[in-house]
């Protein structure tokens, strides 16, 4: 029998990083360990050797970058193993037999709630409430048998807690997808010849043009950045590192393009090379 892999994933049952390990591991060979925060996720995938991986969201398409998990990763110096983009889908729930009409107040996360404004311009009479996770409103709502209250989160978690759903994909975009990256304690290079993505950090002189030069000699061997992201060195005045997701067609091309990189840069940590996540045309609404 195949041993489950053990996951630590920020949320609940039916949170929609729930979701995204169990669609990228396979349902019924994982085992969920849940946090209530990133930063407990990370305390738990660092100390318990017994979790083999870590789920954690790094940006939505809407929302924009996740920085305190960028913070996280180099802290930590977690490794990521992997990526997938899951599109995000907000349903509306409550106890069966309830109607719109009956709710007072509906609960989620607040980015739930702000992915989902416009659909409650409509509903006046609801107060919209903020709460730690979408599955964990879901979750109340049915534990505590809840009438008049709602909660905004996936089908999935509908399906676990038992509650109706009363108002489906309410999200406002219907383009509203978010990257989610698998992170171990330690770097894998078991899977080189398939990668085609990478995760750097790197710090450059604080003088004219340094940066320039970086970006330059990853054009030069034709590698696109698909991330950019600039972060404060603590404690120091003016100086700064970047995270850069690079994209490219052969391993060979990104390890040469990394060594001149770290002939201009003041230092150079990779994060991770894996295989680059593809949204099918099919998935876009």
């Amino acid at each position: 029998m195949r041993r489950k892999t053990k996951l630590v994933v920020q949320g609940y049952p039916g949170s929609f990083h729930d979701e995204v390990a169990r669609n990228y591991f396979g349902h019924n060979h994982v085992e969920i360990v849940p946090a209530p925060s990133f930063n407990v996720l990370a305390q738990k995938l660092s100390e318990d050797q017994s979790v083999h991986y870590g789920v954690m969201a790094i940006e939505n398409s809407i929302a924009g970058s996740i920085l305190q998990n960028y913070k996280i990763l180099r802290e930590y110096g977690f490794w990521i193993s992997g990526e997938t983009n899951l599109r995000i889908s907000h349903q509306l729930m409550a106890l069966p037999g309830q109607a719109i009409e009956d709710l007072h107040t509906v609960e989620s996360h607040p980015m739930a709630i702000y992915q989902c404004t416009e659909y409650f311009n409509q509903y006046r009479h609801i107060s919209l409430k903020e709460s730690p996770d979408t599955a964990l409103s879901a979750k109340q709502v049915a534990d505590e048998k809840l009438k008049g209250v709602g909660a905004i989160a996936s089908k999935l978690a509908a399906e676990i807690y038992g509650l109706e759903i009363l108002g489906a994909d309410i999200e406002t975009s219907k383009v509203n997808y978010t990257r989610f990256i698998i992170i171990s304690r330690q770097a894998e290079y078991t899977s080189l010849g398939n990668a085609n993505k990478a995760s750097i950090y790197l710090r450059v002189p604080h003088s004219h043009g340094s940066l320039l030069k970086v970006i330059q000699c990853i054009a030069d061997h034709k590698i696109n950045i698909s991330k950019l992201q600039s972060f404060p060195v603590m404690g120091e005045m003016n100086t700064y590192y970047f995270h850069l997701d690079l994209e490219f067609e052969k391993i060979d091309q990104y390890e040469n393009c990394i060594e001149e990189v770290r002939g201009v840069s003041l230092g150079l940590e990779e994060l991770g090379v894996y295989t680059k996540a593809i949204i099918n045309d099919h998935q876009a609404v």
